[in-house]
Parts: structure tokens; sequence; C-alpha cells
């Protein structure tokens, strides 16, 4: 259990928020549900809560680096024309995910005939909040409604009928404010949140958010690596792990994240080429093509090459050849290797090894 400072209209208070997967309470705290967070932490880690724009907050740990934000949000929600006003609390990850809503004591959410939100109901509209990829931005509220005939039972928002188009993307009889919150969710304050955490990148931060459990959240760091991004050794092992992992999306936004001015390191080109056996042969091919853009190529690179030579499959070895063709390596071990490669089964791979060693004697 995590305790947060929240400021309020001027008065504070204490409001608990269990950051684990998908969880729910109902009790007399009031309704709360929330996912993953990128960076775990404990009660003690948080420092004072900063505050944004009179009601978003970006939590840190007491080291500085922010944990998460959320915002008090106040807002009217309208049944059969008549609107009262909605107290919520809205929580993002660092990176602008999703994390949680929070209802204080005393507050719910409500259908048609203002009827309050189940359980079902609630856990289906943190389903809902959680995916950014609804076609809310692409409707207008006039589109949420079909009909003005408040004997429908479909009746939701201001006397209209659920649109047809929206029914599946919506709490039942609760269209608005499914569309209302979805549209909080991602509009101009995930914005904000993700400039925040854009001006406090460091590596530590990049690091951190790398290591999360949600894969959105470790293609966001990559994505947020540029050629200015210092590489240290923990940064390096946590991007280079990837290349050989299971998930190729991230194995890709992997070998992209780093940039030439990275590729100085020659630790870094180590790491990169200690994963090459274990990667799939699409990235396989992407490393060795990363490796070509260095402005050097590591002898401990090469010297862990040779040993593959005669396990690799005629396009790997057409790659691996260019890579030492791109650097004009005449490595005597490395030669006397490729050598014997020569008289190779497969026509393909001897005339490759040809070829190669044809350039070499001109180097």
């Amino acid at each position: 259990m995590l305790t947060i400072k929240i400021a309020r209209r001027g008065l504070l208070f204490l409001a608990g928020c269990i950051l684990m997967a998908y969880s729910c309470q109902t009790i007399r705290q009031g309704v709360k549900y929330t996912s993953t967070p990128a960076i775990s932490f404990e009660k003690g880690q948080l420092a004072d809560t900063i505050i944004y724009a009179d009601t978003l907050f970006q939590v840190r740990d007491h080291q500085g680096l922010p944990l998460y934000y959320y915002q008090d949000i106040f807002t009217g929600v309208c049944f059969d024309g008549k609107c009262r006003r909605l107290s919520i609390m809205v929580y993002w990850n660092v990176t602008g995910r999703y994390l949680g809503f929070e209802l204080p004591p005393g507050e719910f959410l409500s259908k048609t005939d203002h009827e309050p939100f189940t359980e079902v109901e609630y856990e289906r509209l943190h389903q809902l909040l959680a995916n950014p990829e609804l076609p809310f931005s692409n409707i207008s509220y006039d589109q949420l409604m079909t009909d003005t005939d408040p004997n429908n039972p479909e009746v939701d928002g201001i006397s209209g009928a659920t649109s047809k188009a929206v029914s599946e993307i919506v709490v039942k009889g609760a269209a608005y404010t499914t569309y209302k919150l979805w549209s909080i969710v991602y509009g101009s304050t995930r914005s904000k949140i993700i400039e925040l955490t854009e001006q406090q990148l460091t590596p530590e931060l990049t690091l951190r958010i790398l290591n999360s459990p949600v894969q959105t959240d470790k293609v966001w760091a990559l994505e947020h690596i540029n050629e200015n991004t210092p590489l240290n050794l923990s940064l390096i092992d946590a991007i280079t792990t990837l290349l050989s992992g299971d998930d190729f999306y991230l194995a890709y936004s992997a070998i992209n994240a780093i940039k030439r001015e990275h590729l100085s390191n020659e630790v870094l080109q180590v790491q990169i080429f200690a994963q090459y056996e274990n990667a799939v042969p699409s990235i396989r091919s992407l490393i060795l093509k990363k490796l070509m853009d260095g402005p050097i190529l590591s002898d401990e690179v090469v010297k862990a090459s040779i040993s593959l030579l005669d396990q690799v499959n005629g396009k790997d070895l057409g790659d691996l050849l260019k890579l030492y063709s791109t650097y004009e390596v005449r490595d005597q071990e490395l030669l006397s290797e490729v050598s014997k490669l020569l008289e190779h089964e497969n026509t393909f791979i001897s005339s490759q090894v040809r070829a190669y060693i044809e350039k070499a004697d001109k180097w």
C-alpha cells in the first residue's frame, strides 16, 4: 500500500493507491482501479508531490526521478438533461500511459436513470480507458447519439440513444461518461505529462522505464534514446539484452535505438554482437547492418565472429563478409578460417568467400 499527498481545493487528505496489475478497491476509501506502473516503488521512496497547473501532480522518489502523475478532475456528467459534478482522480504512468482512476468516498459513476456502476462496469470502464486505440478522437459528441426517444432503454447522456457505431466501445448506458473520461485520459494532460517526463529524461530514468514489465513502456524508452543520450553500462546491457529476446518488436526497437554516434563505444559493439547468435534471423541481419554503420569495428567483434563462420547459413555468412569488407578487415586468423570455406559444397557460400578473399588481397 502506498500513500500519497493529494491537494484538493486547498485541503490535504491521504489517499491509498495500490499500484499493481488490474486491482480494485470498493471499500470505504472509495472506488479505485489501477494498473502496473513502469517504475515499481515502495511507500518510503516517495517524496512530496510536485504540482503543475493547479490540478496535475507529479510524484517523485527521493532521488528526484518521476514515478507517476495524477490529476484531480471536476467535470459534469449529464443524464436526462440534468447534470451533476463528478469528482474523479486519474493516474498516468511517466510515459503517459493510463494507469487508473479513483473516486473519493461517497462518489460514484452512474448510468441511465442514475443507476450506480456495478463492479463489472467499473472493470469494463478501466479496460476501455486503458485502450489508446479506441476511435473516440474521430467521433464527435453528437455522433454518440442516434435518436432522442427517452423510452429507449439505451438512453444515455442528454436523452440520446447510444449509436450502434460506439455501443461496443462504451460501458452500456454510460456512453457519454466513457467518452468524456477517455477524452481526458488521452487529451492535453497526457501530452503535458509526456513533455514533462521528456524534460527530465536521464540515462537513469530511461533505464528504469526500460525495465518496466509493460512492453509499451519499453518501446517508449527506446524511442526516446537519441544520439545525445549517454549509454552507460547498465543501459547498454538493458538495450542489447532485448536483441535476442522473444519479442520481435522490442528487438527491432532496441537495434534502432542505437545510433551511429554510440558505435564508437567498443563495449557497446561487443555487447551487440554477443546477442547475434541467439537472435532471430531478421534481427541478426539488422545487428550486422547496425555494426556496419559505426566509425570503427572492434577487434573483439571480429574475434568473436570467427568461430561462427562454419556454422552460419549462406545469407548470414554473406552479411558477415560484408561487415568485414566495410572495414577492410585483414585479420590473419579470419582469413585463414574464411579460406577453409573455399571448397564448401554450397557453391553460393564458396563464391562469396572467393569474392571476399579477392577483395582482401587488394587492401
